[in-house]
């Protein structure tokens, strides 16, 4: 008599899943450790650090999901959509490369008008999304929550 297994046979884990959860773990601790050496002024209780911190740990915690219950989806991306991801990992690396020489407005700008375009936004609503964006952004940070930004080396003292 042969036996039937009716069961199906299980998926292996996501590999893509498992890579990204690792890369994301690791940049949660690089992040965490880094904000760390941001300078604060003389007996202010909320330094800049705090946000990357409070940013760190979520991101921690689904990376940490990611390696210990990996999706199904095992369909690795092709064509533009691969390059569209790789787009995406450079130009996030160039912006943390452009924030300080640059300053905050002008690599902001740049960054978030590129990164619109990138998702097939027409340049006219990249240019306006981007600079809405900026400014909202610089708000945010500067006035609403006091963390200092990089200024414009050419405009600053």
């Amino acid at each position: 008599m042969i036996s039937q297994e009716s069961e199906k046979p299980s998926q292996p884990p996501a590999l893509g899943d498992r890579i990204a959860g690792a890369v994301l773990a690791v940049l949660a601790l690089a992040a965490w450790w880094y904000s760390h050496t941001f300078v604060t002024g003389f007996l202010q209780p909320v330094g800049p650090g705090v946000f990357p911190r409070l940013v760190c740990v979520p991101l921690g915690v689904l990376s940490i999901y990611l390696l210990c219950r990996p999706g199904i989806n095992q369909r690795w991306p092709k064509g533009a959509v691969l390059l569209r991801q790789l787009g995406l990992l450079v130009l996030l690396g160039g912006y943390a490369g452009f924030l300080e020489p640059w300053g905050f407005l002008p690599s902001t700008l740049l960054c978030s008008v590129l990164l619109i375009r990138l998702f097939d936004a027409s340049w006219r609503q990249a240019l306006i999304s981007g600079a809405v964006l900026t400014i909202v952004l610089y708000l945010l940070f500067e006035f609403a929550l006091g963390i200092p930004l990089p200024d414009i080396p050419m405009l600053s003292d």
